[in-house]
Order: structure tokens, then C-alpha cells, then sequence
């Protein structure tokens, strides 16, 4: 028998139950507007508040996340639909949604709040597709879902808070850390003091760091990863060298660790595929991650009802994602009728938002991703993993002329493959740009396509017939 078809979505749909999209329903909700919450997890909280059966407690460990699902299962205003994923959104706001049971459904919402979060920053260097390597937010998610831990000699390596997180968890579950990479130097003085204007946040980074020295893990700052050895049984050891301040890895000596499980991790960038599907204008900003959607001062994008929140409009962390959910609920109760119950609260949060500023920017000019680290993949290298692009045919076909990401597919098929290029496209971007002799920013973000996600046809046929 066919399942009955779902209820239609309610006036305002929030897809994204992570921090963003969790405040903004509920904000919503308790200003009288029901809500539907869109989420491809099981649960809500995002990667932030991830639950499972593994990581409950530790270095971390935040009790907001289970607060907020508590919430969410309490309102009555909020219809939260897990294990639903938006594949498309029209420049109508117009959405087609598959559901849990793999049926695709369209709707039309009042008003569309989009907090997709962020995604991982890849940076290819010979042998990284090797088994055995992981990204750090991979490796996070296998802890924090599963209680999956390795359980060999582990090297983490990147920059950014995440490493010293990550490391830190894994002391704290006896895991053998043979080794933390930073290509991050120290920060200065002036950096310091910015970074002291977020006191609980670097107080968390600084037991972090005493975790590891009490641990006696060694952490070499200024260094990155440059190539990983291997056998049949995947990854044996990694190759350090000394960066510069661009983490363009200098010439000299190399340093051999031994590793038999690789995690690598340049910080994370918005995820604008469905702002990008929506027709929203995008500018670039390094020390926001990359790409973003510009947003108006109630984080209204340039389509009309369209809103986005949290890392996916530009990647400030936790604290400014709950905030900017607040702020984008705010202004869609106002343009529907409800305007007045959430501005208090919204005033308060773009408040904190601000005050907030001088610590991001600090936090950017530590950590925040240089161009230089991609001058680590060789010719041979392997950029696109989906379809076996190099770093050397990328070189070739920007000499050739393709200097955009679309051409540039089509010269190499880089980006063609199962992923779309949500693994490799930063790399590809800054490759083309160094080839180039441009600016990162100054090429245009790739193009997204419907579906969003493989899906099978008949999914697609069953829409068109309802």
C-alpha cells in the first residue's frame, strides 16, 4: 500500500536543524508561527551538537545541543521532519524536499530560513586519497555518533580550533596521538588580545592545548603535512615540513611520523549550494571561509523571503549561529503579521553579534585559511578523487585557456563526479587561481545543479505524476 502523502509544510520552513535553525524554530514557534524544520539527519543539532551512541562527555562536550532537541520535541509549533533533504530550491523559494521514505515532494513556502552549515575544507598532498586518511570532521563525527575511535598511531594536522578539539577528545579516550601538525604559527601579541575579548572560548583553546602538553603529544606549529606514505593496508607514515607564513611549504629537510590513521583539516567553508540553486548573490571573504551569500542587516539574502543563517552564510561559529537564528526569526515573524514578540531578543542578539567581531577577526588572522598550503600537491597529485583529476592537468588546461570552474570541468571533469566537487572545489579553485595568477576571490563560485543529491528517477517521475 502506498503511504499517504506528508502533511504540507507550514507557512515558514527552516531547512537545517542545526544551531541556526533550531534557534529559528523555536524563536518562531514561540511567536505564534508554525514551522516546518527540515533536517538529512536523525537528529537535530547539527555537527556542533551531534549526538549518538560514542562522545557524551569530555573536552567539548556542550549541553546546549540536548536542550535545544528537547525543545524541539516539546513545541507543538514546530513540525520537525528528520531524514528529509532538500534536492532543489527555485528562485520562487520553492523547494523539492525527499523524504525519509525516498518520495519527493514540492512546497511553497511564506517565508524560506536556509541554515545549511558548513563543509570541511580539503587540501590535496600526494597520497591523501590513501586509506586510513580522514578529514577532521570526519573523524569528529565518528566519535561523536558512534564512539568509533582509531586505534593505531594517529597524526592530526590543519589549523584552526578543531585540531586542538579533536586532539584534546581523543586524549581524553586514551587514543595514541602521535602528533599534532599546525600550519598556523603561535599568535601575536595583538592577536592574543583580540582573542582575550572571547575569554570563555579561549580559555577552552588554552586547556586544549595544556591537554595535549600534560599528554605529552608534541604539536609543531608553523609545520604541515606534504605527503602521506603508505602500503596496501593504507597509510603508514606523513611527511612534515616547516611552512611559511602563506603555509607554503618551504625547501629542506622532511620529517618522517609514523601514522597509520591521517586526519587533516583546514577549517570549514558555508555551504551555498541551495543559496547558490536560489539565485542569491554571493561575495567572497576569506576569513569568513570562502563564499557567502550577502544578507541584508535582517539576514534577508538578495531574493526576496529568502533568509540564511549560521555558517552557511559565512562561518562565525556556535554562539554567532544561534544569535543569527534569532535575528533571521525576528524579521520573518514581522514581515508575517507577528512583528514586535521577537524584537527584544533580536536587538540583544545583534548586540552580541557585534561585540563577538574583534575575537572573529583575531581567530581569522591565526587560523583562517592561506592559499599557500595547496602549493603542497605535486603534478601527480590527485585533486578530484571522484574522477581521477591531477593537480598537473589542472595546471595544463588553465595554460590552455579555462579559467573558470565551468570550463574548467568541462576540460577535466573535475567536479563531475559523485561528490560535485563539495570535496575538492576549494582546491580547485586556489590551483586555477595560482596557475592563473589571480586572486582566489576573483573566480566566480561553482555553478549548482538540481538535484542537489543522487536520487533515483522514479523518485523524480512520482513528483511530476502528483
Amino acid at each position: 500500500m502506498t503511504p499517504p502523502p506528508p502533511a504540507p509544510p507550514a507557512p515558514v520552513v527552516v531547512v537545517g536543524a542545526g544551531p541556526a535553525g533550531a534557534a529559528a524554530a523555536l524563536a518562531l514557534a514561540e511567536a505564534g508561527l508554525p514551522v516546518t524544520l527540515l533536517d538529512d539527519n536523525a537528529a537535530a543539532g547539527g555537527q556542533v551538537f551531534r549526538t549518538g551512541g560514542g562522545h557524551q562527555r569530555g573536552p567539548g562536550h556542550d549541553p546546549r545541543g540536548g536542550e535545544l532537541r528537547a525543545r524541539i520535541a516539546g513545541s507543538p509549533g514546530i513540525d520537525h521532519r528528520p531524514g528529509h533533504e532538500v534536492v532543489a530550491i527555485h528562485p520562487d523559494r520553492s523547494l523539492w524536499v525527499r523524504g525519509a521514505d525516498g518520495r519527493v515532494v514540492q512546497c511553497a513556502p511564506r517565508a524560506l530560513l536556509v541554515a545549511p552549515g558548513a563543509v570541511e575544507i580539503a587540501v590535496p598532498v600526494p597520497g591523501w586519497q590513501r586509506p586510513g586518511v580522514f578529514g577532521l570532521g570526519g573523524l569528529q563525527l565518528l566519535l561523536k555518533g558512534a564512539g568509533t575511535v582509531p586505534t593505531g598511531p594517529v597524526v592530526l594536522a590543519g589549523a584552526g580550533p578543531l585540531l586542538y578539539l579533536l586532539a584534546a577528545q581523543f586524549r581524553a579516550r586514551r587514543v595514541p596521538v602521535a602528533a599534532v601538525i599546525d600550519a598556523a604559527r603561535r599568535p601575536g601579541f595583538s592577536t592574543l588580545l583580540g582573542l582575550a575579548t572571547g575569554p570563555r572560548l579561549l580559555a577552552a583553546g588554552l586547556g586544549h592545548r595544556w591537554r595535549l602538553l600534560w599528554g605529552g603529544i608534541p604539536v609543531l606549529t608553523g609545520h604541515a603535512v606534504t605527503a602521506i606514505d603508505g602500503d596496501r593496508g593504507g597509510a603508514t607514515a606523513v611527511e612534515v615540513a616547516p611552512v611559511d607564513a602563506d603555509w607554503r611549504p618551504l625547501p629542506g629537510a622532511r620529517r618522517r611520523i609514523a601514522a597509520r590513521v591521517v586526519g587533516m583539516g583546514f577549517g570549514v567553508r558555508p555551504n551555498i549550494e541551495l543559496t547558490r540553486l536560489a539565485g542569491a548573490t554571493h561575495g567572497w571573504d576569506a576569513a569568513l571561509g570562502g563564499w557567502f551569500p550577502h544578507r541584508s542587516a535582517d539576514l534577508e539574502t538578495s531574493v526576496p523571503g529568502l533568509f540564511a543563517a549560521g555558517d552557511g552564510a559565512g562561518v562565525l561559529g556556535v554562539d554567532n549561529a544561534l544569535d543569527e537564528g534569532l535575528i533571521a526569526a525576528a524579521a520573518i515573524a514581522r514581515g508575517l503579521g507577528h512583528g514586535g514578540t521577537l524584537d527584544w531578543r533580536a536587538a540583544a542578539a545583534r548586540d552580541r553579534r557585534r561585540r563577538r567581531r574583534v575575537f572573529r577577526e583575531a581567530l581569522a588572522d591565526w587560523s583562517a585559511l592561506r592559499p599557500g598550503i595547496f602549493a603542497a600537491a605535486t603534478p601527480d597529485t590527485v585533486v578530484c578523487r571522484c574522477e581521477d583529476v591531477t593537480a598537473g592537468e589542472i595546471a595544463e588546461a588553465v595554460a590552455a585557456g579555462y579559467r573558470a570552474p565551468g570550463p574548467l570541468k568541462m576540460a577535466t571533469r573535475a567536479g563531475m563526479g559523485l561528490c560535485q566537487g563539495r570535496v575538492c572545489a576549494p582546491a580547485v579553485q586556489h590551483l586555477l587561481a595560482a596557475a592563473a595568477g589571480i586572486a582566489p576571490g576573483d573566480i566566480p563560485p561553482p555553478t549548482a545543479r538540481v538535484p542537489l543529491r543522487p536520487m533515483p528517477l522514479d523518485a523524480l517521475t512520482a513528483m511530476a505524476a502528483d
